[in-house]
């Protein structure tokens, strides 16, 4: 193939990559995140656990991470993932990084109540011990710094 040949194969090749690339990120994903309901959602912001004053932090991007602090020999640790609300808006579902040394990518599902300063989390289904052993506690909404 001559040279002038290869260069419009090229660019060819090119255009259609960054035309399949665009066509898919404007359209719908299955499993997109409603934003909105993240946003809205009563439960957002961080919270301090009556367990072992873990921290659980909320995000309305739809990650979340759980700080818990060194205890004795027991060494501080963290666990990031997402989540996300149910069409009903009354389900929420933790899911931990495929990064994180416990449950990675296994989802928890929790039915949630806020009552004034505090959340609490019903579970409905997490095969995760560590998360539903902090979820089966309260959580009080922790004080701005």
């Amino acid at each position: 193939m001559n040279r002038p040949i290869r260069l419009i194969v090229a660019a060819s090749a090119a255009f259609l990559s960054l035309a399949s690339l665009s066509a898919c990120s404007s359209a719908p994903r299955a499993g997109a995140v409603d934003t909105k309901a993240l946003e809205n959602a009563p439960f957002a912001g961080a919270w301090t656990s009556d367990l072992d004053a873990a921290t659980l932090t909320i995000e309305p991007t739809g990650l979340f991470s759980i700080d818990v602090p060194a205890r004795g020999e027991t060494p501080a640790r963290s666990v990031v993932g997402r989540w996300n609300l149910d069409d009903s808006g009354g389900i929420v579902t933790f899911t931990n990084l495929g990064s994180a040394t416990a449950c990675a990518e296994v989802p928890g599902s929790y039915a949630f109540e806020v009552v004034r300063d505090t959340v609490r989390f019903t579970k409905v289904k997490d095969n995760c011990p560590s998360r539903e052993e902090h979820m089966a506690w309260g959580w009080k909404k922790a004080k701005a710094e």
